[in-house]
């Protein structure tokens, strides 16, 4: 094992047995056109400023506690984010970074929706082990009654069902964003967050909603917001 390695994996033993509730994350970073490692690449844990970087053959070793994020860096690739999954952790990750430069933010003349599809395949790929792990059937349960009740298949089904039900809430929270509900209702501060507790939509909500709609939503949610006591429908 090259010494940089082992060191990495040292620097994480003392780093777990600090901070009690981290977890070793081992994986490797490659090139998301040709499919080759990417060495160099800086692995940041942006909770603890821990930082490793990927060896020649991509891998990297890093500690991290659930719920925290990771973020992948190298000049000439853009930036990727890794948020450690809450419960069942995978036993490696395949971390996909793509070539080019992280996109500017758009002014305040641009209305944008979190492009949630892009996100979706890059994180199923993170995480592809696991989300193409397949689920029993109650037949295929009391044919195989040892699978079914395997606590390391459990742990990966019940990641299934967690992985579902974030990816929905994190829809939401990236398209209800502050920046864009404050450039479209002129709210800050307390009253903005209390407005986006308010009036946050349910994903099945916002998929349902073009881009028209869901910015209308926004305007008369802030209207009746300003005007509580303006009957329904009135302007």
């Amino acid at each position: 094992m090259p010494i940089r390695s082992l060191v990495a994996i040292l620097f994480a033993l003392f780093f777990i047995n600090a901070t009690g509730n981290a977890q070793i994350i081992h994986g490797e970073v490659y090139d998301a056109d040709t499919k080759q490692v990417v060495s160099g690449v800086t692995i940041q844990n942006i909770y603890t400023s821990l930082d490793v970087t990927s060896g020649e053959n991509g891998g990297f070793v890093i500690a991290a506690a659930n719920g925290q994020l990771l973020e992948f860096k190298k000049q000439g690739y853009k930036m990727v984010g890794v948020r450690i999954p809450m419960g069942y952790i995978p036993s490696y990750f395949k971390i996909a970074i793509h070539k080019g430069f992280q996109a500017v933010k758009q002014d305040g003349n641009h209305d944008t929706r979190y492009n949630y599809t892009a996100d979706s395949i890059r994180f199923h790929d993170i995480y592809s082990h696991e989300l193409d792990f397949p689920k029993m059937s109650a037949m295929d349960m009391i044919a195989h009654p040892f699978s079914a009740m395997s606590s390391k298949n459990r742990e990966i089904w019940q990641f299934q069902d967690d992985y579902n039900y974030f990816e929905k809430e994190k829809y939401v929270d990236r398209t209800f964003n502050a920046e864009l509900i404050q450039r479209f209702t002129g709210l800050s501060g307390d009253s903005l967050r209390y407005f986006m507790r308010k009036y946050r939509p349910s994903y099945d909500q916002l998929k349902s909603m073009n881009d028209y709609n869901y910015f209308n939503f926004i305007r008369q949610s802030a209207h009746t917001y300003r005007n509580p006591n303006t009957p329904r429908g009135a302007q």
